[in-house]
């Protein structure tokens, strides 16, 4: 009989290529948050992580784990990033802290697209992948924040915004500059991805937001 003929046994793939988890997690992020989770096909993110999809397969039971390892593997960066921050500024609070908090946020999202695009894709509808996220990524944020923002809630000016709007305004303002990328660079010609643009846009933020307390 023809050896090639012959079944491949089931198992782990025979595949030459070692598989890098990272690399894999990163390049799904990309094309979850472009194309959304029901327009992302797998052999998309084989083929540009440079692998097949029966090694996806092997490792991931269906979209849908790959999708919260994804979000999982973001998680953890941000988290790890803010609870360093944390740890490192430990001597100060209330506003500063936030300020802080707040241009990081601006470099993250600078550094990982992904974040600021799946957070408003997903989270204007009430979905399982909605939830996920708030108990992957908002409820850490949220556990890592609260103590600045309830230092920064002594000062009377800083209660009279409610924190719903404080939030989305954070947020809004932390994200927009780089999901209008294209509209600013058509516009004003400067990337909103370069360094000394990052470090105005958050001088800014921080100016607009927090200098009146």
């Amino acid at each position: 009989m023809n050896k090639s003929n012959k079944k491949r046994k089931r198992g782990r793939p025979s595949l030459s290529q070692e598989l890098k988890m990272d690399n894999l997690l990163s390049v799904a992020l990309e094309y979850f948050s472009d194309l959304g989770f029901e327009g992302t096909q797998l052999k998309f993110i084989a083929e540009k992580a440079g692998i097949t999809n029966p090694l996806i397969s092997y490792h991931f039971s269906n979209k849908e784990e790959l999708w919260k390892r994804s979000i999982d593997y973001l998680s953890k960066l941000i988290v790890e990033k803010f609870e360093a921050i944390r740890s490192d500024l430990k001597d100060i609070e209330g506003v500063p802290m936030l300020r802080s908090y707040t241009r990081q946020l601006i470099y993250f999202c600078a550094k990982n697209p992904p974040f600021y695009k799946i957070i408003y894709m997903e989270m204007g509808q009430n979905s399982w992948r909605s939830e996920y996220l708030i108990s992957s990524i908002i409820d850490p944020l949220t556990t890592i924040g609260q103590s600045a923002l309830n230092k920064a809630s002594i000062n009377p000016k800083f209660t009279a915004i409610p924190k719903p709007n404080f939030v989305s305004i954070i947020f809004g303002a932390c994200s927009s500059f780089f999901m209008l990328t294209r509209l600013i660079e058509h516009q004003y010609d400067i990337s909103t991805f370069e360094h000394v643009h990052i470090e105005k846009h958050a001088d800014l933020v921080n100016q607009i937001i927090f200098d009146s307390f």
